[in-house]
């Protein structure tokens, strides 16, 4: 038991945060580019199509990685199937209240950033099963590259993206600090940038070139409603996994480990990643996103950071975490301590004094006759010890030496 505990433990590193800080950061960046710039700038498409290569798969290793202690299924509904309740409802009435004729479609998350946090329970309740499984990353991968030849897999609970960034928080889950260390000692790491930049330049390049898609980075669809044919999408998505893990390895090996001035937003994620996309969709509504000043790279760069800093607050962390505590204690059960179960609290029915007095009853018997035995040796004893003088001494010695200690 101590060993799997100790398995689990996941050391405390400035590194994860910093990692999370960058994520979330083009998180808020690539979809405030995506209303509005991406149509209008053919350079912000480049970084566009890049950025979505990998910031999502990047954010569920490292989701998996904190995934490694068991959770109770409650805490994860707690913790996960509430808010994604509630981040769908709030994303569809910043909708309405925009005038917009929305469906309200809980199990179909598309227009949405929930998706992610739907995928995430799934997989906390199943990676302790499935994490045990041999080779789990290649049987992953190579099911997800089928699924995308498949229509079962649909937006409907996002069964679709659910398969296909799997092998990237299974990945996660299986990753040791050991492999961190090793990977930040390895003298020849830098040469993770320039791959990463050549795999970033070059298929964007070639998707736009070719007018395909970034629906295929997303997972969200069929090759074919991706706008591809199987074989393209097949050889796509693994350059998409080949990519996203590149990345993985150099924000690992690269990234401070040390706290610096936004650390401490790595711990605060949940609350920028609820609020932010119903706050784009209000401003894009009331045309904020087409003011000529903001259709620029690098305004919208300062409002994803002023949008990251004030989300990731203490203050929203605050309100955030308040409003999961009120909802969880109003529809949970406290959990209660059983700490003495008596022999009295195994009975409800009226029988039980007939059962407690049946038990005792035959407790005074044993009793009875284990004092009837002794009695018995012990005069045994005492008749062998006058007829041999040599047990007798013996005797007297047990005694002497059994008296009060």
């Amino acid at each position: 038991m101590k060993q799997n505990e100790k398995r689990q433990t996941i050391p405390y590193s400035c590194l994860v945060d910093n990692v999370k800080v960058l994520l979330i950061f083009l998180v808020v960046f690539n979809h405030l580019i995506a209303f509005q710039l991406v149509k209008v700038d053919i350079v912000v498409r480049y970084i566009w199509y890049a950025i979505t290569i990998f910031h999502m798969p990047a954010f569920i290793f490292i989701s998996g990685y904190l995934s490694k202690k068991p959770q109770s299924a409650v805490k994860n509904v707690k913790n996960l199937l509430i808010p994604y309740i509630l981040g769908y409802s709030l994303t569809w009435y910043a909708q309405i209240w925009l005038g917009k004729s929305v469906d309200y479609e809980l199990l179909r998350p598309s227009g949405t950033v929930m998706w992610y946090v739907l995928a995430l329970f799934v997989y906390r309740v199943t990676i302790e099963a499935l994490g045990k499984v041999r080779f789990i990353i290649p049987v992953s991968i190579i099911f997800a590259l089928w699924a995308g030849t498949r229509p079962e897999f649909t937006t409907y609970l996002s069964t679709s993206r659910i398969v296909v960034f799997f092998p990237f928080f299974v990945a996660g889950y299986l990753w040791k600090s050991e492999y961190t260390r090793a990977v930040r000692n390895f003298k020849g790491k830098w040469i993770l940038i320039p791959i990463a930049g050549f795999l970033l330049y070059a298929v964007p390049n070639y998707m736009i070139t070719n007018e395909m898609p970034v629906d295929i980075f997303r997972g969200n669809h069929t090759y074919l409603l991706s706008g591809l044919t199987d074989e393209n999408g097949i050889v796509i998505r693994l350059l998409m996994y080949l990519i996203s893990y590149v990345l993985i390895l150099a924000f690992l090996a690269l990234l401070p480990d040390r706290k610096l001035p936004l650390t401490f937003i790595g711990r605060n994620t949940m609350g920028i990643y609820f609020f932010h996309y119903p706050i784009m969709i209000i401003m894009n509504g009331l045309l904020i996103l087409k003011i000529p000043a903001l259709l620029n790279v690098w305004a919208l760069l300062g409002v994803s950071l002023v949008m990251m800093l004030v989300l990731g607050s203490p203050p929203i962390d605050w309100l955030y975490s308040g409003v999961l505590n009120l909802l969880s204690f109003i529809l949970f059960k406290k959990e209660k301590k059983i700490q003495d179960e008596g022999l009295e609290d195994e009975y409800d029915s009226d029988e039980w004094k007939y059962e407690m007095h049946r038990r005792r009853k035959a407790i005074e018997e044993l009793a009875a006759t284990l004092d009837t035995e002794e009695s018995r040796d012990t005069a045994s004893l005492d008749n062998k010890s006058t007829e041999d003088p040599n047990l007798k001494t013996a005797s007297g010695l047990a005694g002497k030496q059994g008296g009060p200690s």
